[in-house]
């Protein structure tokens, strides 16, 4: 007899007449799964759910049966989201809410609880219940608002049904939507009591559903914030908890004092909860106790975009336990009986909580560099698994924004190479980051880029820009935008005919993407810097037609302010090193009507980049020697540069005039304004 006939025999017998024999079949598949991967994946593959979702759905099956089908259900569940999706999809969730209903066994009721919390345990399913959200929370409000006033023998019995009601409260609140739907029951005042009630599931269990019901939702921090119990506030409460033995306890309330820290709600805890948070967090990652994966991107998801404390993590010594941890994963690496696939996971949180906090302070830069983090970031590029490639990357990308890490650190780090690599063959999840980290690596101070630049970079540009991906477009624009920057006219003339200016100016048309036309139209701003060459090669690529036409709709569109601002300097560049060009530019009126009409913009540096364009056309002199000698001797040769006369036609002088001493402009507007009347202002002799 082969291993899988007698689970076939009982599932067989789910569909007896007899109820005796459904309910030994289910019982004995019940005992054979409970605790066993493989068991469960067996009875998956022999179709278990649509025998258990069928004796369930039916009115007349008995409890008996149902209580050991419930019971299957949650065993099941447990196994893998895929599991419990086709649970999901079974219609399963139909006889589970009204086997919770009033006036049901206790024991099915039970049953069914374990079975909701274990199906509610994944994002998807989590998603899925839409329609029994609203039936099932005023349900688990009655359970913790009944059984806490029980003064009952089987006191333990009643924490665990509390325990169990608070945890499938958080499980619901999984969008927007459902946080304000289950804080709008009163929840928040029923929860907070909860949390010194010296249970520490019970206390484990709210501290993780009032961080899933405030999670990244500013309103509901703030209700929070405001709530009390015995005179503490709920912040108060927490801060103590994050002070507490029990290092679960700990790590959950870091999680909600993170919640309130993100949204700025707890102003007046913000330096307790740097001062006790994030220490307590730093010790929790080495805590045999706790899950070092959830205490890794609980200290991650504190320091987001928040750079006191950034600096706190790194006094707390985070960046040393975050290196130490990537060190002895990889001294596992290829070992027996280590679970790969959690070190993983570990090593993909760690490179990203070591990159948010390396984000913003050049100091904790410095640290991690000091650590040997680049050694573990090569490594990691090579990894097999590209969720580690992508985060290392990421990782990568902060820590190079730092130009001293940039010139002196990077380019014997051997970084540049496997990350080139990953750019020609990695997905396209991995070359997100790798593209966005090479940015940094390429403007004109960065050592790497003549590097780069023998190692082939300029192909490889060109084959992401034409990714499916929208960030991989951007990102490589970006990465030849840095690259035109400072370089000689060999060089740029070989960047500009591998690019093609027709696609550059393709990518600059109306009906792309913002964020691509945006980093098209600064390439071709630095196409022509600091060289009259790339303006030459934009018009005899395109003609003075469409180069016209393509800046007078950039100006005329409502668009993003970042592209007008490269549109006006890419005139500004034209217009200062071609007289001939500049001409075209100044002789077609509503070009240079929409120029002048950007010198007020409330956007000061759509303002300077037009009030250069102003500096940049005037600045031209008459053409002929016996013009500008005369012009010399009598002391006006400022006042009559060549394009004097439609400049004065749009009234500019005028415009500058009542800029000049205006106080609600920065500093940097009026000084470009001043440079600009140096042109009108006739000298005295």
């Amino acid at each position: 007899m082969t291993s899988t006939q007698r689970p076939a025999q009982f599932i067989e017998q789910l569909q007896s007449p007899d109820p005796l024999v459904v309910y030994s079949a289910l019982r004995m598949i019940k005992n054979a799964i409970i605790g066993s991967s493989t068991k469960k994946l067996l009875y998956f593959q022999l179709q278990i759910i649509p025998n258990v979702s069928s004796l369930l759905a039916m009115d007349d099956t008995d409890v008996q049966i149902r209580v050991q089908a419930t019971a299957i259900v949650s065993s099941l569940a447990h196994k893998s989201e895929e599991i419990a999706r086709n649970l999901l999809d079974s219609g399963v969730m139909t006889p589970l809410m009204s086997q919770i209903m009033p006036g049901t066994d206790p024991v099915l009721v039970e049953a069914s609880e374990r079975a909701l919390n274990a199906l509610l345990s994944y994002t998807s399913t989590k998603m899925g219940i839409e329609e029994h959200a609203i039936t099932i929370v005023p349900y688990l409000m009655s359970i913790i608002a009944e059984t806490k006033e029980s003064t009952s023998a089987y006191e333990m019995h009643a924490h665990a049904r509390i325990e169990l009601a608070v945890q499938i409260l958080g499980k619901l609140c999984a969008t927007e939507a459902r946080q304000y739907m289950v804080a709008n029951t009163g929840v928040i005042e029923l929860l907070v009591p909860l949390l010194p009630c010296n249970y520490p599931k019970i206390q484990v269990a709210t501290l993780q559903t009032l961080s899933a019901l405030s999670y990244e939702n500013m309103e509901i921090c703030r209700a929070l914030s405001l709530v009390s119990h015995k005179g503490m506030s709920l912040p108060a409460i927490v801060l103590e908890l994050a002070r507490h033995h029990d290092p679960e306890i700990q790590l959950h309330a870091c999680l909600c004092l993170s919640n309130l820290s993100r949204m700025r709600v707890a102003n007046g805890w913000l330096k307790d909860i740097q001062t006790v948070a994030v220490p307590a967090l730093v010790k929790l990652i080495k805590n045999p106790q706790v899950s070092n994966l959830d205490a890794i991107q609980a200290l991650g998801y504190l320091c987001h975009e928040d750079a006191d404390i950034q600096v706190a993590a790194k006094n707390a010594g985070a960046i040393v336990e975050l290196i130490n941890i990537l060190t002895e994963i990889e001294g596992q690496e290829g070992e027996d009986f280590v679970d790969q696939v959690h070190n993983i996971r570990v090593a993909k949180t760690t490179f990203l909580t070591l990159g948010t906090i390396v984000s913003t302070g050049e100091e904790c830069r410095s640290k991690a560099v000091e650590c040997h983090a680049f050694v573990h970031l090569v490594r990691a590029m090579k990894h097999t698994d590209n969720g580690v490639k992508s985060a290392a990357c990421l990782c990568t990308q902060y820590i190079v924004r730092s130009v001293p890490i940039c010139r002196t650190h990077v380019p014997e780090s051997g970084l540049l190479k496997p990350l080139l690599a990953l750019l020609r063959t990695a997905p396209a999840e991995v070359q997100v980051n790798a593209s966005a980290a090479l940015i940094n690596l390429l403007p004109d101070f960065s050592p790497c880029r003549s590097e780069a630049l023998k190692e082939g970079v300029v192909d490889i540009l060109v084959t992401l820009m034409e990714s499916d991906v929208v960030m991989i477009r951007r990102n490589a624009l970006w990465c030849i935008r840095n690259l035109l920057v400072g370089v000689d006219d060999d060089t740029r003339r070989e960047i500009i005919e591998k690019i093609k200016i027709q696609r550059i100016y393709e990518l600059s048309l109306p009906g792309v993407e913002s964020v691509i036309r945006e980093k098209a139209v600064g390439v071709l701003q630095n196409i022509t810097a600091d060289s009259v060459l790339g303006t030459h090669m934009i018009f005899d690529t395109l003609g003075s037609d469409r180069v016209l036409e393509l800046l007078h709709q950039l100006l005329t569109s409502k668009l993003d302010n970042s592209i007008h601002t490269h549109t006006l300097y890419l005139i500004n560049n034209i217009a200062v090193r071609s007289q001939p060009h500049c001409e075209l530019i100044v002789k077609d009126a509503k070009l240079l009507q929409a120029v002048v009409g950007y010198i007020n913009s409330s956007v000061s540096e759509v303002a300077i980049g037009a009030l250069w364009c102003v500096n940049s056309i005037a600045s031209h002199r008459r053409d002929t020697e016996s013009e500008q000698e005369d012009e010399e001797a009598s002391g006006i040769s400022r006042r009559t540069s060549k394009y004097m006369p439609e400049l004065d036609e749009l009234g500019i002088q005028a415009i500058l005039e009542d800029m000049k001493d205006d106080s609600s402009l920065c500093l940097s507007v009026r000084d470009r304004v001043k440079s600009c009347l140096d042109y009108f202002n006739i000298p005295t002799s």
